[in-house]
């Protein structure tokens, strides 16, 4: 059986800015801005994940450019 559901819950910054087709600065940046939702996997200075939910439920929440 095949499904549509992403084998990992949570992708790196560099995976994001690549299905987005931006920068991973860029990312970071929104990440720090509170745009992004994202979790730290310790202390300062850690790697930094996206869960799949948020990412998705992001982008539907993000307008066009048309629509701003």
């Amino acid at each position: 059986m095949t499904t549509d559901a992403p084998s990992r819950q949570f992708l790196t910054v560099a995976e994001v800015a690549m299905r987005l087709g931006v920068s991973a600065p860029t990312i970071r940046r929104r990440i720090a801005s509170g745009e992004i939702p994202a979790v730290q996997l310790g202390g300062p200075g850690t790697s930094v994940r996206v869960p799949h939910a948020a990412l998705r439920a992001w982008l539907w929440a993000v307008p066009d450019e048309g629509e701003r």
